[in-house]
């Protein structure tokens, strides 16, 4: 069976790397870094990851744009959210349009490693 690979897409370094992190103890392989929505959406046609990390709010294009143009390019891309607290009509608008789940920052490593086993079942 071959390690399943991530887009991780924030703003954020520092995020990212504590998100690599815990993703590599999760059994996870980062196949790539985005610090922007529009790197994203241009990492996923390139990479072609199992699954999106994206953060909501980044920089020229933000992360609803980018979920857009990913699931426009790929209706079946296995997007997951990222948000601060206070963004709940962000995240159900997300949900609504074909994210397959959110994660509330700062990330749980328990929690990330069970919204990602259920979204590559």
């Amino acid at each position: 069976m071959t390690t399943p690979t991530v887009l991780l897409c924030d703003d954020s370094r520092a995020l990212r790397m504590l998100t690599a992190s815990q993703l590599a103890d999760c059994g996870y392989q980062v196949a790539g870094e985005a610090g922007d929505g529009a790197q994203a959406v241009a990492l996923y046609r390139e990479l072609r990851p199992d699954v999106v990390l994206l953060d909501l709010v980044m920089p020229e294009t933000d992360g609803k744009q980018a979920l857009e143009q990913i699931l426009a390019f790929d209706p079946q891309a296995r997007v997951v959210v990222l948000s601060s607290l206070g963004a709940q009509q962000d995240i159900e608008h997300c949900l609504r349009i074909g994210a397959r789940s959110y994660l509330q920052k700062p990330i749980d490593p328990a929690v990330l490693k069970r919204v990602l086993a259920d979204v590559t079942a």
